[in-house]
């Protein structure tokens, strides 16, 4: 999302935002960082809720994730919160 967001080619209403800032490049970088560091927590969140190891909107609840055949991708057994970590964290718990 983000290099969706920074690239010159593409519109959205978080470019434009960029765009209408007329940042210099040292504010564009830290302005880029926070955007990144705020995408990435919304993520891990979203996918610990979704394996029930955090709350989403108060509530904590485990949920079974299945792809489009049915299989079984995920059932709250923490295995969809090792793989946000290591995706988001950099390294495997």
């Amino acid at each position: 999302m983000l290099r969706l967001y920074t690239d010159a080619s593409v519109t959205t209403g978080v470019s434009k935002h960029l765009q209408a800032a007329a940042l210099s490049e040292e504010q564009r970088k830290h302005v880029l960082a926070a955007l990144d560091a705020a995408l990435t927590d919304a993520f891990y969140t979203l996918l610990l809720s979704l394996d029930g190891a955090a709350s989403l909107s108060g509530e904590q609840h485990q949920f079974n994730l299945t792809d489009e055949a049915g299989n079984l991708i995920a059932n709250g057994d923490g295995s969809l919160e090792e793989a946000a970590w290591s995706t988001f964290q950099g390294s495997a718990v």
